[in-house]
C-alpha cells in the first residue's frame, strides 16, 4: 500500500506546471488547513491478481431478442436471470477484446460505465467470433435524449425559472426539425444515410438545426450535471475516445445511482488504439490509418464537420504520448459535437466554482490511478500478441506505458497546488474519490468466479 509521502509525490511529481487549462485564480479561496500529505489511495492485494485470465460472460443458454436501441453494428438484449446485457458483434475478435479492456479501464478512474465481458455465443449473432457485452441499466438515457425530455425541462425550470421559456423553444426547434426531416425521408423512399443531391444538403440544413437545438440546451442544464459531462469528458481525452459524443449526443448520458443522476460513458469502440473501419473491407484500423476515414465516412446528409476539423487529417491525436489541450477539440475528428462541454472552461473564461472544483477533482482522480490496477487490467484482459498483427495493435506492455504517458502529460496541466488545496479544503470528497477509485480497482481485480458476472 503506497504510503502518504508516496500518494503525494504521485501528485506532485507528475504535475509540474499549469499549461492550456484555465487558471484556478481568482475562484474564492476556502478556508485553509495546514498542508500536509495528501492520504493514500488504499487499494489491496494487488500483487495476488491473477494474470491473463480471459473472462468470458456465458450468455449461451439465455434468451436474446434483437437490439432495437442506438449503435452501427448487429446487437441483441439478453436477459440472464435479473440481469440484462447488450451484446455487440464487432466481427474481429481481437478488437473486441480490446474494446472491453478500454471499459474495464474507464472504470479504473471510478466514474460510472458499465460492465463489459467477452460473448462467445449468443442466440442472433454469428458464431466463430467474439463479441462484446455491456450490462444493461435502464435507467440509463443518452444525452441527447434526456435533453428533449420532460425531465430535464423540469430540472433547468427549477434552477433558472428564466430559462423556462427559452429552453421550451429550444425543445420546439429540435422537434420541429426531426418532424421535417422525417417528411423529407417519407418523400424521397430512402433511409438518411443513402439521400443525395439536393435532398442530402436540405437534411444536412434541418440536422444542423437539429444539433444546435440540442447543444444549446445543454448549455442551460443545471450545473452539476453539467460536471457530470466535464469529469466523462476528460477521462476520454486520456483515453482517446474520438467518440465520445456522437451526432446525437449518444455514448454518453444519465443514470441513476441512489436516485440521483450521475454520468454514464459507454461504447469504448473508437478508444486507445481503436480508430475506425476501412470504407472498402470492414476491417478495423488503428487511429494513425483512421484519421481520413473519420471524414470520408460522414454522409451528406449530416450536418457537416467543421473545416478546421477536415484540414486537420493527419494531426488528430492518434493515441500521441500528450493529448494536447484540453480545450482544443480539433484533436478528435468530431471534436465539435463536445463544444457545449469544452465551453465550461476554454480560455480565457473566467471558471465558474463548480467547474473549477471539478477540474481539480479530476486532477486528484487521474493522479491517484494506481498503477497496478492499470497494469493488472491490461495484462488480463488485452488479446494476446496483437503487435504481431496486420494493422499493427500495442501489446500490453506498450498500452500501459502509453496511457501512462498520456495520464503524466494530461496531469501536467493541472497545478499540483491548487489539487491539494481543494483535497484539504473538502477531505470528506476527496475520501469519496479515493473510495470510488479504491472500490473499481477491486471490482475489475477480483477473481473471476468472485465476480457477479
Amino acid at each position: 500500500m503506497p504510503t502518504p509521502a508516496v500518494a503525494r509525490a504521485l501528485i506532485t511529481s507528475a504535475i509540474q506546471r499549469t499549461s492550456s487549462l484555465p487558471s484556478l485564480a481568482g475562484i474564492p479561496e476556502p478556508a485553509r488547513t495546514p498542508r500536509r500529505s495528501l492520504p493514500a489511495l488504499v487499494v489491496s492485494r494487488l500483487h495476488n491478481a491473477p494474470a491473463r485470465v480471459p473472462q468470458m460472460l456465458d450468455l449461451a443458454d439465455c434468451p436474446a431478442r434483437p437490439w432495437q436501441g442506438p449503435g452501427s453494428q448487429p446487437a441483441m438484449i439478453v436477459t440472464r436471470g435479473d440481469e440484462r446485457w447488450r451484446v455487440k458483434a464487432t466481427a474481429d475478435a481481437t478488437c473486441s477484446a480490446m474494446e472491453v479492456t478500454l471499459g474495464k479501464l474507464f472504470q479504473l478512474t471510478g466514474l460510472v460505465a458499465p460492465d463489459t465481458g467477452l460473448v462467445a455465443a449468443v442466440e442472433g449473432l454469428p458464431t466463430g467470433s467474439r463479441h462484446v457485452g455491456s450490462r444493461f441499466e435502464a435507467d440509463f438515457q443518452d444525452l441527447g435524449d434526456f435533453l428533449v425530455s420532460d425531465a430535464a425541462a423540469a430540472l433547468v425550470a427549477a434552477a433558472d425559472p428564466s430559462a423556462r421559456s427559452t429552453y421550451e423553444a429550444l425543445r420546439a426547434g429540435h422537434s420541429q426539425a426531426v418532424s421535417d426531416n422525417v417528411r423529407l425521408l417519407a418523400d424521397a423512399g430512402v433511409e438518411w444515410w443513402a439521400l443525395r443531391g439536393e435532398d442530402a444538403q436540405q437534411h444536412a440544413a434541418n440536422d444542423q438545426r437539429r444539433f444546435n437545438a440540442l447543444d444549446a440546451m445543454n448549455r442551460l442544464l443545471p450545473r452539476p450535471l453539467r460536471c457530470e459531462q466535464l469529469r466523462h469528458f476528460i477521462a476520454s481525452r486520456w483515453l482517446c475516445n474520438w467518440d465520445q459524443l456522437n451526432y446525437r449526443l449518444e455514448n454518453f448520458g444519465y443514470t441513476l445511482r441512489n436516485g440521483v443522476r450521475v454520468g454514464m460513458s459507454l461504447d469504448f469502440g473508437a478508444c486507445g488504439p481503436l480508430g475506425f473501419r476501412d470504407l472498402q473491407t470492414g476491417a478495423m484500423l488503428p487511429k494513425a490509418a483512421s484519421q481520413a476515414v473519420a471524414i470520408a465516412q460522414r454522409p451528406p446528409s449530416l450536418f457537416p464537420i467543421p473545416l478546421a476539423y477536415v484540414v486537420n487529417i493527419g494531426h488528430f491525436d492518434a493515441m500521441c504520448g500528450d493529448s494536447g489541450p484540453l480545450h482544443d477539440l480539433t484533436a478528435w475528428p468530431y471534436g465539435f459535437q463536445s463544444e457545449s462541454i469544452a465551453s465550461l472552461f476554454r480560455p480565457p473564461l473566467a471558471l465558474d466554482p463548480a467547474v473549477a472544483d471539478t477540474l481539480a477533482e479530476m486532477g486528484y482522480r487521474l493522479g491517484l490511478l494506481p498503477v497496478p490496477a492499470l497494469t493488472a487490467v491490461i495484462e488480463r484482459h488485452w488479446p494476446e500478441g496483437p503487435g504481431g498483427a496486420a494493422p499493427a495493435w500495442p501489446t500490453a506492455d506498450e498500452l500501459a506505458a502509453h496511457l501512462l504517458r498520456r495520464r503524466d502529460a494530461l496531469l501536467a496541466r493541472f497545478d499540483p497546488a491548487q489539487i491539494a488545496d481543494w483535497v484539504h479544503a473538502d477531505p470528506d470528497r476527496a475520501a469519496r474519490v479515493r473510495q470510488e477509485l479504491t472500490n473499481a480497482a477491486q471490482a475489475m481485480l477480483r477473481a473471476p468466479a468472485d465476480r457477479p458476472d
